[in-house]
């Protein structure tokens, strides 16, 4: 409707009060008009005076904060060139930079196979890696730290390697420390290098010498002993084996500790057992998802209970393991031979869990409920026995397994009790083990056939590879000068 409209429909109204009641459909009156009009002006007279108030309070913030700014500059000017004194010294490293020039110049060793640099400590979990865990589960890995260590060795001046290790045993100021072997190998055989130097660093950041009292390349374990004048904290690895049941029901949450040869420097990732193959030669060792550093190589392994349940190595994507009660093992050989004693069957097996779905469905089918460990190669110091690659063998001298963990410790304590039966601990033992195995035939009949294998050998020390990565060496060129530089990535 146009504005004459409205003004003529008006006039109409004022002349014709039947028209104007037609109109008016609210019944107001001219005093009820004005009324309203009234509460709107005082209605809009409202809203503008609260604009106002509005408007000059954001007006006094901001001169006192014009204020404030021009008091700082008058006590403190480099405050307000702070910005453009941070990008200038940018501009001025970039610039720097440009004149250098990086060339990786060792290239990955033949004998190692994959080769990948280590990665920076920071990535060794977060500083808040078990926070989602509970506290209960943070305590435990508190009270493990206390026999937590960090260790590195020397070969005359020049850094061999880093990594950790726990506190096993203190007795009259003499405390012994399990680790990985890596600490003392040279880096280019399996070999035990020369003019060894171990420095000890406990939680506290204080530095003590270690020797070395045992060592075996076969499981890559390492014993050192540290004098020390305080009571230093223990902890026992568990014997318990049912942790390692892949088809148990229990939990499979573990956390991984590690420390920086440095105070105060814990390290922690969490992760899950799993059931996956790893590249590793050594048939007992164990995967879980953790992801650490080489710091963590030869740390410990907890479950969410407080238990010591393996010993980590690194890998490039997973974090394979010793279980505890092989580590457990180890050590009595230690205690007892002075090394560790394992017969040479000629055989190599493998979990069953790490087969492809198709292999396991046809397994299963053939063997319902079938545990044990698969063979993958036979020696020919084994071909006697016939047993075949892929046969299943479920018991070692009647004792069930349920995977090559628990296979390898058998073999230990087979070991011990022919050793100790003899009393015969040289080196060059010609004690004769006899070997009974329980083995499934895929493809033949049901029923388990016990194969039997003598031996008088035992596994030579180095037969296991363990790569590790190799640190990086840089050289930077700057207007014709060479600087040269190891980088531990």
């Amino acid at each position: 409707m146009s504005t004459n409209e409205i003004s003529g429909s008006n006039e109409l109204c004022a002349q014709d009060p039947e028209v104007m009641t037609f109109y008016n459909l609210r019944g107001s009156d001219k005093t009820t008009i004005l009324r309203k009009k009234e509460l709107q002006r005082l209605r809009k007279e409202r809203i503008e005076n609260k604009c106002f108030r509005k408007k000059e309070k954001i007006r006094k913030a901001k001169e006192i904060v014009d204020n404030a700014l021009k008091i700082r500059e008058e006590l403190h000017p480099k405050y307000l060139r702070a910005e453009p004194w941070l990008k200038e010294q940018e501009r001025q490293r970039l610039e720097r930079n440009k004149r250098f020039t990086t060339e990786i110049i060792n290239q990955p060793p033949d004998y190692r196979g994959e080769w990948d640099p280590y990665v920076s400590d920071d990535e060794f979990g977060t500083s808040f890696e078990l926070k989602r865990t509970g506290w209960e589960v943070e305590k435990f890995a508190l009270d493990l730290a206390r026999s937590t260590v960090g260790l590195e060795s020397f070969t005359g001046e020049n850094h061999l390697f880093s990594c950790s290790g726990t506190i096993i045993e203190f007795l009259n100021g003499i405390c012994s420390v399990v680790t990985s072997a890596s600490l003392i190998r040279c880096m280019d055989k399996d070999e035990q290098a020369d003019e060894l130097k171990i420095n000890v660093w406990l939680p506290s950041g204080e530095k003590r010498e270690g020797f070395i009292s045992n060592v075996d390349l076969y499981y890559n374990i390492c014993l050192v002993t540290v004098h020390c004048t305080s009571n230093l904290p223990k902890k026992s690895f568990n014997d318990d084996t049912g942790f390692f049941d892949l088809y148990g029901n229990h939990s499979k949450d573990v956390v991984a500790l590690g420390r920086s040869c440095e105070p105060w420097s814990l390290k922690v990732a969490s992760g899950k057992l799993i059931p996956r193959r790893h590249r590793f030669d050594c048939e007992e060792l164990l995967v879980s998802s953790c992801k650490i550093t080489k710091i963590g190589v030869g740390g410990p392994l907890m479950d969410f209970n407080g238990n010591i349940v393996g010993m980590n190595f690194y890998d490039k994507k997973e974090t394979p393991f010793l279980p505890s009660f092989i580590v457990l093992k180890c050590l009595q050989h230690f205690k007892e031979f002075g090394k560790v004693v394992r017969p040479l069957h000629g055989l190599r097996v493998g979990n069953l869990h790490k087969e492809s779905l198709a292999s396991l469905e046809k397994i299963c089918h053939e063997f319902p409920k079938v545990c044990g460990v698969i063979v993958e190669k036979v020696e020919p110091s084994a071909e006697h026995s016939e047993i075949k690659v892929g046969d299943i063998i479920t018991h070692l001298d009647g004792i069930a397994f349920s995977n090559a963990a628990e296979f390898g410790g058998i073999l230990l304590d087979r070991c011990v009790t022919q050793m100790l039966e003899k009393q015969n601990l040289s080196e060059d033992c010609n004690q004769m083990i006899s070997l009974k195995f329980s083995v499934k035939t895929r493809g033949g009949i049901s029923e388990a056939t016990t194969r039997t294998i003598n031996t008088d050998k035992f596994t030579p020390s180095g037969l296991n590879r363990w790569p590790l990565p190799r640190p990086i060496i840089v050289r930077q060129y700057a207007r014709g000068v060479l600087f040269s530089e190891d980088c531990y990535s």
